[in-house]
């Protein structure tokens, strides 16, 4: 199979849902229905040689990243669920939808049993705070291009908590005129944001280098952990037993969910682009062909085990956020 047609049929899979195999639509043989084994980025020897290795060798390196970053979060909201499942006494047992599909139901019947009141008991959230290093993001763009990293601009869209060195959107706390900044921006720093984004880290370069670097860079978010509580105005307890394992429960599961549904947001954003970066490795496939050499039958390889992980990856995402949408509604979760 040609380099163009497993693009071609991967990017399909990516967008129609009856390329996902009912296994991995469903959670598959684990919490996602598979492991992050079937890119390895090495496997063909040294291909990062010139600027077309270089761009193919960073997009694999992404996609085993994307790969188990897809499968870590998934977990994450399944033991999540499966502990909220054991404390409100129902089974813990299956994949990610029917146990977190089991616990939403449990948690939502207790709360609606357990109180008397004119409104809903609301549980009040302090939205994790997600921090990606934008010089990582920078030094990929670099490697990937041969640049030096000084010259590879990174910003922000959302808090430039290092420095924003150009036009920030927001307040920026260093001082500046005309809409310049030299320190912390509270909005979108439009110039060369370093140190911390706390946001979605948008990196300038090429197609398939900022593809890569955003992939890489995104996923690996580090997020805090949510602050949780639940709101019990105007509200009588009827039945205190019902009422502590659904406050339990909550306190157990919701912050892990909040922080994952954070980290599958900047997640989801990296996975549109590597689509594209897809996109952009089939429009270069006869340049493929012709620098790659003897490289090229290995490395097409490759490229179908992306394939093939591709539609877990669509999977995971799609079940992690219908999940955490559906544990969150029923726990009444409302940011602060």
């Amino acid at each position: 199979m040609s380099l163009h047609r497993v693009f071609a049929v991967g990017l399909a899979c990516l967008f129609l849902a009856s390329c996902v195999p009912p296994s991995a639509a469903n959670g598959g043989d684990g919490p996602g229905g598979g492991g992050a084994g079937g890119v390895s980025p090495d496997a063909c020897g040294r291909i990062d040689t010139n600027p077309v290795g270089r761009k193919v060798y960073n997009f694999l390196v992404a996609s085993a990243e994307l790969d188990r970053a897809s499968l870590e979060l998934e977990t994450s909201i399944t033991a999540a669920c499966r502990r909220m499942a054991t404390i409100l006494g129902v089974s813990a047992e299956g994949d990610t939808r029917a146990v977190c599909s089991r616990a939403a139901t449990e948690l939502d019947a207790n709360l609606k049993v357990s109180v008397r009141s004119e409104s809903r008991l609301v549980t009040r959230y302090s939205p994790p705070v997600c921090t990606t290093q934008v010089d990582f993001a920078a030094g990929i763009v670099a490697s990937c291009e041969a640049r030096a990293v000084a010259d590879v601009a990174v910003t922000c869209d959302g808090r430039c908590s290092g420095t924003c060195n150009g036009q920030c959107s927001g307040q920026c706390a260093g001082g500046g005129a005309g809409g310049q900044c030299a320190g912390q921006c509270e909005g979108t720093c439009n110039g060369r944001c370093s140190g911390g984004c706390d946001g979605y880290a948008n990196v300038d370069g090429s197609a398939e280098c900022k593809a890569s670097a955003e992939i890489r860079a995104n996923v690996r978010t580090e997020c805090s952990e949510p602050k949780v509580e639940v709101v019990r105005e105007n509200v009588t307890i009827v039945d205190d037993s019902k009422f502590q394992k659904a406050m339990g429960a909550i306190d157990a599961g919701m912050p892990a969910i909040l922080r994952a549904t954070k980290k599958l947001e900047l997640a989801g954003k990296a996975l549109v682009l590597w689509v594209q970066t897809g996109a952009s490795l089939v429009r270069a496939s006869g340049e493929l062909a012709g620098q790659l050499g003897e490289k090229g039958l290995c490395v097409g390889g490759q490229l179908a085990g992306v394939l093939a992980a591709s539609a877990n990856i669509q999977a995971r995402f799609s079940v992690s956020i219908e999940v955490s949408a559906q544990v969150s509604a029923s726990a009444g979760a409302q940011s602060r």
